[in-house]
């Protein structure tokens, strides 16, 4: 009866194969959720099969008779499945209605599933009677467990909640560790005899999750799913053994396979390297609950040295030799007492068993084996990765920590016992070695090595001073004082010798000289000119080209990569008003590396068709002269295309001869500072990005050239693809190239799968991008890439973004100029550089918000990864797929989920900088406590996206931190151990949906060095900081504070002595208490140093309030709201000397009638009045002749319903640029006077915007 119930199962099998294999490949046709369906009928009858042999006991009772009976009833259960395969077969191949199939399939998958359920009951109770002794026939084992994997990873799809998602998984990576450590010693000859028992034991926990998964799948009638539910979360804790027997067999099995010799063949590689992946995982468990500090740093050492070696088997497969076998063996076998997962409490149990060193020891000699592996087999897999970038700059911040670590108490009695003095003596020889061979490291091999190693050395002295101020232990040769002050003077001798060689003063010469003497040939990618919109651009353009100064002037064009600047300079050079105009044309493209001389051989083969012989024997001086000789009384335009710098114009300016004829120079460049100013004949060009229409027009063109219609196919696309390209030229070339090279019916599929970061990747952008990056400063490089540590199309607050990077280090201050405004300098020089947009311009001179384009951010994401700068995770499979490398310095999480912080414990011993982001941050709540107990070492901590539940009062753990961003949610308060921390800078509460104030707590005095304190509520700006008041005298003075919003003030108190705590505070927000009826002096002037000052009046009722503001005289910006003052009282502010812009938003003030008088402007660029009810703003008559706006630029006039008149003044102000008018429909006639005015006056620029 066995053998039929065999065949039968065994053909029926084979038919469900060839169903999976013939399924058809239409369109919406839903496979995968049939073969997800019917992957769970193969699993059973895999399990079947073997319940069918007359070997195995079925737990019924011996009678022959009935156990025939119940193989009959198996038999029949998969006769009947067999019969319904044809049947599905056909309606699979028949139908044009996929879901009705699925629907009739379901329908017949029911009437199995009560049978199968209790089949399952049946052979779970078979298996738990069998003895260790019993036959498990391996191979079919393995067999069934591939099938049962395949089903729990398909039973995980994104529908499911996380919860369940988790248990699964949880399930999964434990079964896949015993099949996979099953076959691991089977690769080792481990005969199956040998693993009698481990079978046994792995067959019945895989049918007990078969049948629990099943159920959980269906669970239709079969328990409740919470009874599923913790039935599966029980499984796993089953999985790994704890019966002395099958311990033991695993024991003598690992003993087994060391005494293996054999060699690899090309099927085991996928084999060892699952194992390795399951060995991870399972560490990985052992990780995130481990609780001993001392262990568990070795244990991420041995964690990172497995994840090494699966990288050399998965890249190197050839490299995985004896050498690396060595170690493997090694890991087994000492590794099997504490660290092979085949118990959970079995590191608790050997650590109760060894001495703690013991321990200690043996994990030690297992890491330095996988490490001499790694390092001669992949030498780039260092266990200490540091970044790529700005490794000078690093050295100098460096040694100024040092240099403040060793005077303060703290450090001082942390490293007493350390040679700290001469680590930092020998670090300034190196650092003044690096400053020798800066800008070699990339021209020479030898050279790039040492820079690598005293940088390398520097990140790791840098590791072990703040390890031993947090008290961390760190016990390993590698990473003590005295093996540190070793490699240092190793460093040192090689880095002299290079140094003292003849070869090096030629590389600096060649370095120095190379932008002037490398050729260009093959620096650019080239784009084809497609010429799309900019017809306002061109006509503009072209205008300044024939028209305005007889001097030689340049019309210069900027913008980011790929943006077209070179498409529409080709187009202004090409058109024929301007070639009928110019008597001499050249185009010379100039790019980052050029020849002068070649430059000069371009532009004379352009104006001269034929050259005599001697021209091309000619010398940089005479060719110079030539060019010069040919333009001589000739009207000539000249193109120099992709500028990087102003040294171009000036070693060709002389060339180019000024007639005063009308002569131009056209020069495209992505950055705004290469042609001197004033030889400008207008500002720079900045080109705005393709309007929808014009993309849509730029892709028409690339795809079907000289055609007006486009195919049905590209039509339906068109939204996506404008949504994608997002205005930019080259992403549009992009994908017209890729789209060009498909089916056009697969268009939409495409499309809908393609984002800028499949656009980016291509060569020909990658190209144009990594052009610009190589050109950048390495002070600004991870500035740059810094953007790609956020979510894409997120626009960026600039003040915050400058105190991260402050807080990164990447910005130091300077003698002249505080961190701040280097970090301000940074920032428009990349907007200069057209590698950063400008989203929102501040009143003047200066950027309140930036962003980069998508194709820009993508750059950022990858390049940063692979400089080793920072690690940004995009969702948990990056966690569970390992694609995360060990010891990220700056690892950010997108979309935070809870799931992320159980990993985390993995990655968090070296993080620096931990910035989270959550698109849900009402709903979830996170418990970070356990994990700021290992992330000492942080610097940066994000948390404004993530909401607390409690506020983890650990942080006080976190000695090093300068930066740290809170989301005030709920009761949540701010516990005074934050302010304990002595290196934080900067301090940031954002409110979610709950809105409120702030206390501080008494300790914020403590924070000596903070410099950027700021409440952040989107909704309400009245929500502020409570400073503690008492004891105000005996409390130190935040001297370091540059930036505070918003603090708090009420005038019935000291507001002086609250004020005189922040002596050096630039721009301060306010918001002002204050009562109808009472009169109030407001002495702001002890604040020396404020330039931006921002007040805000809470507001308790409708009445007036009576009140005199004391200003300091260095105020530069200056707003107010809701004050409600009469405007007699604006001569306190119009005779500040400095100011330059002022804002009066929101009843300011308060009354019909402004009647300038005493009152001067002398500076004020930008003036802007909002939401106020005034009707007529004049000048006294006595005073009516005087310009009491004499620089003003801009005024913005807001909602201001009765404003019928403007100062007449205004008519007359040279200055005035632009004036934007919203809601105030009653200014009208006046603003047409003023116009009129100005334009007699010949200001026919000035710009009225009226909206």
């Amino acid at each position: 009866m066995a053998s039929t119930s065999i065949t039968c199962i065994s053909s029926t099998l084979d038919d469900l194969q060839a169903l999976e294999n013939g399924y058809p490949e239409f369109p919406n046709w839903p496979q995968k959720y049939l073969r997800r369906k019917l992957r769970h009928l193969r699993t059973f009858l895999l399990c079947a099969r073997k319940y069918s042999n007359d070997d195995v006991q079925l737990p019924f009772d011996n009678k022959k008779n009935q156990a025939n009976n119940h193989h009959a009833s198996l038999e029949a259960l998969a006769v009947r499945i067999g019969e319904a395969i044809p049947k599905w077969a056909k309606e699979i191949q028949s139908s044009y209605q996929p879901w009705k199939v699925v629907h009739h399939l379901e329908k017949d998958l029911g009437s199995f599933e009560q049978e199968i359920c209790e089949w399952y009951v049946v052979f779970l109770g078979s298996s738990s009677r069998q003895s260790s002794n019993s036959v498990v026939r391996k191979d079919d084992l393995m067999e069934f467990m591939d099938s049962l994997l395949e089903n729990l990873v398909n039973f995980r799809p994104k529908s499911r909640l996380a919860h369940q998602v988790r248990l699964i998984k949880a399930l999964e990576e434990k079964l896949a560790f015993m099949k996979n450590f099953i076959r691991f010693l089977t690769l080792h000859d481990v005969e199956n005899t040998e693993l009698g028992p481990l079978l046994v034991h792995t067959e019945a926990v895989a049918i007990n999750a078969a049948g629990l998964s099943y159920k959980f799948q269906f669970k239709k009638g079969f328990g409740s799913p919470e009874d599923i539910k913790e039935s599966i979360s029980e499984l796993p804790q089953k999985i790994f053994p704890v019966e002395p027997q099958v311990l033991e067999t695993c024991m003598q099995a690992l003993i087994a396979s060391k005494l293996s010799r054999q060699s690899y063949g090309d099927t085991d590689e996928h084999i060892l390297r699952d194992f390795y992946h399951s060995l991870l995982c399972n560490l990985w468990e052992i990780l995130k609950h481990g609780t001993c500090p001392v262990i568990l740093r070795q244990l991420q050492m041995f964690y990172e040295g497995l994840d090494s070696l699966r990288n050399i088997l998965k890249e190197k497969p050839k490299e995985f030799d004896e050498k690396v076998r060595d170690p493997t063996r090694v890991v087994k076998c000492y590794g099997g007492d504490f660290i092979s997962p085949l118990s959970l409490n079995a590191i608790k149990d050997a650590i109760q068993a060894k001495d703690m060193d013991i321990v200690c020891s043996e994990l030690s000699e297992i890491i330095k084996l996988i490490d001499a592996v790694i390092t001669e087999k992949c030498p780039e897999s260092s266990s200490f990765n540091f970044p790529k970038t700005n490794g000078l700059g690093f050295v100098d911040s460096l040694l100024k920590k040092m240099m403040d670590v060793t005077s303060s108490e703290a450090g001082s009695i942390a490293l007493i016992d350390h040679p700290i003095q001469k680590v930092q003596e020998e670090l300034v020889c190196l650092r003044s070695l690096l400053r020798k061979i800066v800008g070699l490291q990339n021209e020479d091999e030898e050279v790039q090595g040492i820079w690598n190693r005293i940088v390398g050395v520097a990140y790791r002295i840098e590791f072990l001073i703040d390890s031993l101020i947090t008290g961390n232990i760190i016990d390993s040769s590698s990473m003590s004082i005295h093996s540190i002050l070793a490699e240092m003077n190793i460093i040192k001798a090689a880095a002299l010798k290079i140094c003292d060689s003849e070869r090096l003063g030629g590389k600096v010469k060649e370095v120095t000289k190379r932008f002037n003497h490398m050729p260009q040939e093959g620096s650019k990618p080239i784009v084809n000119d497609v010429v799309v919109g900019f017809e306002d651009e061109t006509a503009s353009i072209i205008n300044g080209l024939r028209h305005g100064s007889c001097q030689v002037k340049i019309v210069s064009i900027v913008g980011m990569p790929g943006q077209g600047k070179t498409t529409l300079a080709r187009k202004v050079y090409n058109s024929s008003s301007v070639t009928s105009y110019f008597h001499k044309r050249a185009w010379c493209t100039v790019s980052q590396v050029y020849h002068k001389r070649n430059l000069l051989f371009e532009i004379l083969t352009c104006i001269e068709s034929k050259l005599p012989e001697d021209v091309f024997k000619m010398g940089e001086e005479d060719l110079a002269l030539e060019v010069k000789r040919h333009l001589l009384k000739n009207r000539y335009l000249i193109v120099l295309d992709d500028v990087w710098d102003i040294d171009a114009w000036n070693g060709l300016e002389a060339s180019f001869p000024d007639d005063r004829n009308g002569s131009r120079v056209i020069l495209t460049s992505r950055l705004r500072g290469v042609a001197p100013q004033d030889k400008l004949d207008h500002e720079p060009y900045s080109l705005r990005q393709l309007t929808p229409n014009e993309t849509w027009d730029l892709l028409k063109l690339k795809l079907y050239p000289g055609q007006d219609l486009a195919p049905p196919e590209l039509c339906e696309i068109r939204q996506q693809v404008v949504e994608m390209c997002q205005g930019l030229p080259l992403t549009v070339v992009i994908l017209a190239g890729i789209l060009s090279r498909m089916d056009r019916y697969g268009w939409k599929e495409a499309v809908e799968g393609l984002s800028s970061r499949n656009v980016s990747s291509t060569e020909q952008c990658t190209a144009t991008l990594e052009l610009s990056y190589k050109h950048l400063p390495d002070t600004l490089k991870a500035c740059f890439l810094y953007f790609g540590a956020f979510p894409e199309d997120r626009e960026h607050n600039t003040k915050r973004l400058i105190s991260l990077w402050v807080a990164e280090g990447f910005v130091q201050k300077t003698h002249l100029k505080r961190s701040e405004d280097v970090g301000n300098d940074y920032l428009m020089e990349l907007i200069s550089r057209s590698l950063v947009i400008v989203s929102k311009p501040r009143s003047i001179d200066g950027v309140k918000a930036c962003r980069i384009h998508d194709l820009l951010y993508e750059f950022c994401v990858t390049k940063a990864k692979e400089e080793k700068l920072l690690q940004q995770v995009r969702r948990y499979d990056d966690f569970s797929a390992f694609t995360v490398p060990c010891y990220p310095r700056r690892l950010c999480i997108i979309d935070s989920k809870l799931e992320h912080f159980d990993n985390l414990r993995l990655f968090s011993p070296a993080i620096r900088s931990l910035l989270l982001f959550s698109h849900d941050e009402d709903s979830i709540s996170f418990d970070l406590r356990f994990i700021f107990h290992i992330i000492k070492l942080v610097r940066v901590l994000d948390l404004s996206q993530i909401g607390l539940d409690p506020f983890p009062r650990e942080v006080e753990l976190l000695v090093h931190l300068r930066y740290l961003a809170i989301l005030g949610r709920g009761k949540i308060s701010l516990p005074s151990s934050v302010c304990n921390l002595p290196n934080l800078e900067t301090l940031i509460w954002r409110n979610s949906s709950t809105h409120r104030s702030v206390s501080l707590p008494d300790t914020i005095w403590n924070l000596k060095k903070l410099r950027h304190l700021q409440l952040i509520d989107e909704v309400d700006k009245h929500y502020c900081f409570f400073f503690p008041r008492h004891n105000l005298d005996n409390s130190s003075q935040l001297r370091d504070l540059d930036f505070l919003s918003c603090l708090s003030l009420d005038p019935e108190e000291n507001i002086s002595k609250l004020l005189r705590k922040f002596p050096n505070i630039r721009k301060l927000r306010c918001s002002v208490n204050l009562k109808p009826d009472v009169q109030y002096h407001v002495v702001m002037d002890c604040l020396s140093q404020l330039e931006s000052l921002s007040l805000s009046c809470v507001i308790y009722g409708g009445d007036r309030y009576q009140l005199d503001f004391q200003f300091p005289l260095t105020i530069k910006k200056l707003t107010l709201s809701y004050f409600r003052m009469p405007w007699s009282k604006m001569a306190a502010i119009g005779n500040l000397p400095n100011l330059e812009v002022l804002k009066l938003l929101k009843q300011a003030f308060e009354g019909e009638i402004w009647e300038m008088e005493v009152e001067k402007f002398p500076k004020v660029c930008f003036l802007k009045l909002a939401s106020l009810n005034i009707a007529k703003w004049t000048a006294s008559s006595e005073y009516d002749e005087q310009d009491y706006f004499p620089g003003l630029q801009k005024l913005v006039l807001d909602r201001c319903g009765a404003l019928q008149e403007i100062p007449s003044c205004l008519r007359n102000s040279s200055a005035l640029e632009i004036i934007e008018v919203s809601k105030c429909p009653n200014c009208t006639s006046s603003l047409e006077e003023i116009q009129e005015e100005q334009r007699s006056n010949g200001n026919t620029d000035l710009k009225i915007l009226i909206s």
